[in-house]
């Protein structure tokens, strides 16, 4: 599982998963040696970042949010997962640099803002630390992000501001007051994801020393005593197929029909998952309703929805709309709440999870009603917002938030500038023909 680190950084992950030695920053950025895309900069930038973010989290988060814990239950949110978006851990080649300048966002945010003395920061470090969830990373990450956005415009920022009911809000920019939302993945596409990942790896560990391949449809979701069941007729046809030198197949109880053949994979194989069906415009409808009625109490607030739904990832419908569509849509489909919960000044919809190099040019959607924006973020990401204010204007609150969100791919050079970072990213970063080192996306 560590062919292709760095030698360093596969002793260090071996000790890791021997229990030898805990996950720490600096093992999960990798070791300068191995990380030969950066320039000379960028190695001083990586020592910053994990004293700054084993300071912001302290060294017992780190561990909890890479390795799942055998207790944590069904609810994936219990699980950061962060070691997916360990630079060192990256498995496509020229990954890391992206899954670096991430990283090095998130620390460049937080110094910052702790720098700069914003209230509340202390507070969103104590909630960080204590909640280690997926939700909270997120939500915390948003806080931050929003805070530099603001303090990128010269706007007064607060974190944790005060409500007019009591107790804390999210952020305040200016005017502005926001809330934050974090949308996940439904249930159940994250169960059934759980159990396609299950059901691969089982495969691989029959593929071992068999020259044999699968391919066909998985099961459907699989529980208890019926998985067991399948994994055991799976045993049964790979010893069948790698003695007869034939193909067998296995069918589910819903007739899935997966097959396996003897010899070497051909090059479009592929195995293909259930379709597992949900509406996910009413569960955001519903998500950012309740936020609107927790909110009533703290006068005119911004929801701001930060989506990590997979809404915006292919193969979904909305993911294949363009900007103009897509801000439409949103429009339509959050229309009438905005008209039932009159202290809402707008809801915003965002999400950063697609990954493009070259970073596309900046588009803009300008409707009647809604305002999109597509801009890339330096290294290789592509954020796509919709701004849906309320019919009644608030014209200075939403020219904060335009202005916001326009500007965001200038954000992160702007921080590293006062942290004392000259040059912004691209100083950072080596010369992208040097060789790098391809490793693979192993969690312990």
């Amino acid at each position: 599982m560590l062919t292709g680190m760095h030698p360093r950084d596969r002793e260090i992950w071996l000790a890791i998963d021997q229990g030898l030695r805990a996950i720490d920053w600096e093992a999960w950025f990798g070791c300068p040696e191995g990380a030969d895309y950066l320039s000379p900069a960028g190695h001083q930038v990586t020592a910053r970042a994990v004293a700054g973010l084993t300071a912001f989290f302290d060294s017992r988060w780190l561990p909890k949010a890479v390795t799942p814990s055998p207790t944590s239950g069904r609810a994936s949110d219990t699980f950061v997962g962060l070691g997916r978006a360990a630079p060192v851990l990256q498995i496509m080649t020229g990954a890391e640099r992206g899954a670096w300048v991430e990283a090095v966002r998130w620390w460049a945010a937080c110094a910052y803002l702790e720098e700069a003395g914003v209230p509340g920061f202390a507070t969103l470090k104590r909630a960080a630390r204590r909640d280690v969830t997926l939700s909270r990373f997120l939500h915390t990450q948003t806080q931050a992000r929003l805070a530099l956005m603001g303090a990128t415009h010269g706007l007064p920022v607060e974190l944790e501001p005060a409500k007019a009911s009591g107790g804390p809000g999210d952020v305040r920019i200016g005017p502005v007051f926001i809330e934050v939302v974090t949308f996940a993945e439904d249930q159940k596409l994250q169960d059934y994801e759980r159990f396609r990942q299950s059901c691969q790896m089982h495969l691989l560990t029959l593929d071992r020393d068999r020259d044999i391949y699968w391919e066909g449809d998985l099961p459907e979701l699989l529980n208890g005593d019926a998985f067991e069941t399948w994994k055991k007729r799976t045993e049964e046809a790979a010893q069948q197929c790698a003695v007869s030198g034939a193909a067998v197949d296995v069918l589910s109880s819903a007739g899935r029909r997966l097959t396996v053949h003897p010899g070497t994979a051909p090059h479009g194989t592929t195995l293909t998952g259930d379709i597992v069906e949900s509406d996910q415009g009413k569960r955001l409808v519903g998500k950012v309703r309740g936020k609107c009625a927790k909110t009533q109490g703290a006068g005119t607030a911004w929801i701001w929805v930060e989506d990590h739904s997979g809404l915006f990832h292919l193969p979904m419908p909305f993911a294949e709309m363009s900007l103009v569509d897509k801000t439409d849509a949103l429009a339509e489909l959050f229309g009438p709440l905005l008209g039932e919960y009159v202290h809402v000044a707008g809801i915003i919809v965002s999400n950063a999870a697609r990954r493009r190099l070259p970073l596309p040019l900046d588009e803009d959607a300008h409707r009647p009603v809604a305002q999109g924006f597509r801009r890339g973020l330096p290294l290789d990401r592509v954020r796509e917002t919709i701004v849906i204010p309320r019919r009644i204007l608030l014209p200075e609150q939403t020219n904060v938030i335009a202005r916001m969100c326009d500007a965001e791919g200038a954000t992160l050079d702007w921080a590293l500038g006062r942290l004392g970072v000259p040059g912004g990213v691209t100083s950072l970063l080596a010369d992208s023909s040097t060789p790098h080192w391809v490793s693979p996306l192993w969690t312990p």
